[in-house]
């Protein structure tokens, strides 16, 4: 296939977009890329990034989550110049079972052409799916990182940051996340100083502080648990406060603890006692953010010996304090 010609010294990043992507997935690369070529052609003409939005499917027209259509400049089928970087924007979950499987061999088939090979969002799922994650350190959204551990258990799935870097692999967190990589890989290519600037353009930190589990729940969503979890989930939501022992929670889904606690692992990817834990934590998160209860009782009510072992489980997985928590994330005066 004859090669596009290209201006010698320019990056050829490419944006991959399946149906129902979200806009911000696109969009928010797309800005950083396109604003770094405005500073950087007051310099140099041949440097900067030439940015092509390509579909994973044969059509060039993609429609986005809010139902916006996206015109793409290329398909996998037809994409005729060498790639720098390829990121997978994100989509919903259903759909990947949806799209053909020649999304996943195109990408199997240019990995080792390709640079840099990323994600934005769940777009994590995709390069997974694709076999090309495995014994990567990765992240994706917040909300869907225990599935994407669960399904594909090679895989080291980190919640917290905001984007990884496990060359030649770089995956973000969820949706807006994608900024914060596209940022990342900017200053990677031409420095911190055009990355500052363009962030400052764009009114944003270059590098964001804190970690994106502080901004969603620690539980999986509700419809991805399997049944078993969500009868324990079902069982334990208005008893929190109490006291809560593995051999209750099997006796009451007439279960022996040992097959309880054997199947419950298997099913959620963690023990019984790590998702008490966990919605503990969502709970107190929730009086934090909606009530002026004290530290003291909301630790009460959510099943916390005291306020000092609640202060404990925020710092070992939002890495904030129930009151800076608080402080960040309360809805009311």
């Amino acid at each position: 296939m004859k090669k596009e010609k290209q201006d010698i010294g320019k990056k050829n990043i490419v944006l991959l977009a399946l149906p129902q992507v979200q806009l911000l997935d696109i969009a928010g690369p797309l800005d950083v890329f396109t604003v770094a070529n405005r500073f950087l052609s007051d310099e140099n003409q041949n440097s900067g990034y030439h940015v092509y939005l390509v579909s994973g499917t044969s059509e060039k027209i993609i429609y986005s989550s809010s139902g916006m259509p996206l015109l793409c400049s290329h398909t996998i089928y037809d994409i005729d110049f060498s790639i720098d970087t390829l990121l997978v924007a994100g989509t919903t979950l259903c759909i990947l079972d949806e799209i053909s499987p020649d999304i996943y061999h195109y990408l199997q088939n240019i990995k080792p052409e390709v640079k840099r090979l990323g994600s934005v969002c769940v777009g994590a799922f995709v390069l997974a799916k694709a076999g090309l994650l495995d014994g990567k350190q990765v992240t994706t959204h917040w909300k869907f990182a225990d599935t994407l551990q669960k399904s594909y258990p090679k895989l080291k799935v980190n919640v917290n940051p905001f984007f990884i870097c496990d060359k030649p692999i770089y995956t973000s967190g969820g949706v807006s996340s994608g900024i914060d990589l596209a940022l990342a890989l900017l200053e990677e290519d031409f420095g911190k100083p055009l990355a500052t600037e363009v962030a400052r353009h764009l009114v944003l930190h270059l590098k964001r502080s804190g970690i994106q589990s502080q901004f969603g729940d620690s539980m999986p969503e509700y419809e991805m648990m399997s049944p078993l979890t969500k009868d324990v989930r079902d069982l334990l939501k208005d008893k929190l406060g109490e006291i809560i022992t593995v051999e209750h929670i099997a006796e009451s889904l007439y279960m022996s603890t040992r097959n309880f606690s054997r199947v419950f692992v298997k099913e959620s990817g963690m023990t019984p006692g790590k998702f008490l834990e966990k919605m503990r934590l969502d709970q107190a998160k929730n009086m934090l953010e909606y009530t002026d209860m004290s530290v003291d009782m909301i630790a009460d009510k959510c099943g916390f010996s005291n306020a000092v072992s609640l202060r404990r489980v925020f710092l070992k997985n939002v890495s904030l304090s129930p009151a800076q928590y608080r402080k960040a994330f309360k809805t009311t005066e």
